[in-house]
């Protein structure tokens, strides 16, 4: 029988990890997954062994109980994989403290021999750029057998400033997130379940507010632009940054200039504030990869992006415009780039920018490489009851 793949998310981005665990098991590779409360079990492929290793995610829990939680799992995870000393392993998510989990975690699992591959969503944690963070990721980034990007740059970025071998890299570009389906009515349409104008000109930000996104400079923009609505969706963290902004789409608010999701927003939400948006602001300060570029162009959604990491290799006349600086300045001329056009671009155009990116087609590299390291994985159409097809 053929090893399965241990599919290890530690509790990262559900979609993300529906679209590996669903990618990989359409092309024949046996997953099982070990997931958490929050995986999307019910949309999980039927091949898909679901294993919640991880159990409870939730935000409000005592700090005493996140701690004993994050040790069982850690202890479960470890113990599993002695288990299964043969079985490849791919894990898709970071969790802190990474000397823990980047360095002991990872060579435990490396010391059985078994291949093990990380992937690399960013050189570094996001607003962590220090020099004690990248020692660490020197580290880190040498235990696996395979790094997995979604960029060239970030292939770049591990070869140039890491020393990472090109060989030992596997670019594998971000896959669409398909779980969430556009909204089957009109931009107009859209626009008036907000209570907005048909013809009233929205941009959406989606996601948590962080300063390396760079949305002060989304404010300032749309502060000068007072034929501008923003769409807000997303949750302001409560730090000195999270508060400054939340003060300033207060104030915003009051100017009926502003639908503001803050906290959670659900996949209804999701498909209404995209359905609604003309252009998707991404104002972001560096950043390798982005799940909402994918998500807004997949929705056929246009965007305004800043030339940082992968918004290079995505970013088209076809589906948005350049940000050409980092000042609110910058921002609000290519917003206005955008609405000055002659017409709107059209959503099938932009989402034939990107219909190559299924996550079928995007994980071949790895799928290619799995074989080469396991033989023993048949791979080809999987059946529903996960095996590979003879």
């Amino acid at each position: 029988m053929p090893k399965e793949l241990l599919l290890v998310s530690h509790g990262f981005q559900s979609h993300y990890e529906l679209g590996v665990a669903n990618g990989l098991t359409e092309n024949g590779v046996p997953v099982r997954l070990l997931g958490s409360d929050t995986t999307l079990v019910d949309r999980l492929h039927p091949g898909v062994r679901f294993q919640n290793l991880r159990g409870s995610q939730d935000e409000k829990r005592p700090r005493w109980g996140k701690a004993l939680g994050l040790l069982r799992y850690h202890v479960k995870l470890v113990a599993l994989a002695l288990l299964r000393p043969r079985h490849p392993i791919m894990i898709i998510g970071m969790l802190r403290p990474e000397w823990i989990v980047g360095l002991v975690e990872c060579a435990l699992l490396r010391c059985t021999g078994r291949p093990l591959s990380l992937t690399v969503h960013n050189l570094l944690p996001h607003d962590r750029h220090t020099a004690a963070m990248r020692r660490l990721y020197w580290w880190i980034y040498r235990i696996p057998s395979r790094l997995l990007v979604h960029t060239e740059s970030t292939r770049q970025g591990l070869i140039e400033q890491f020393g990472i071998r090109p060989e030992k890299i596997l670019l594998v570009p971000h896959g669409l997130n398909d779980a969430v389906a556009p909204l089957d009515c009109s931009k107009a349409q859209a626009k008036r379940l907000l209570d907005l104008p048909a013809d009233a000109r929205t941009v959406l930000f989606f996601g948590h507010v962080s300063p390396f996104k760079g949305v002060e400079l989304l404010m300032d923009a749309v502060e000068r632009m007072p034929e501008v609505t923003l769409l807000m969706a997303g949750r302001c963290t409560p730090d000195s940054y999270g508060n400054a902004i939340r003060a300033r789409l207060v104030a915003l608010r009051q100017t009926g200039r502003l639908r503001w999701f803050d906290g959670y927003v659900d996949e209804a939400t999701i498909a209404r504030v995209f359905a609604a948006a003309d252009l998707v602001a991404l104002p972001y300060r560096h950043i390798d990869q982005s799940g909402v570029l994918l998500q807004a162009l997949s929705l056929g959604v246009p965007v305004a992006a800043t030339r940082v990491g992968g918004f290079n290799e995505l970013v088209n006349p076809d589906n948005g415009v350049f940000i050409e600086a980092l000042t609110g300045e910058a921002v609000a001329d290519a917003v206005r780039r955008y609405f000055a056009r002659e017409a709107p671009l059209d959503a099938e155009t932009v989402r034939g920018t990107v219909k190559a990116y299924a996550w079928k087609r995007t994980l071949a590299p790895y799928i290619e490489w799995l074989g080469q390291v396991q033989p023993t994985l048949a791979f080809g159409p999987a059946r529903p009851d996960g095996q590979s097809a003879p």
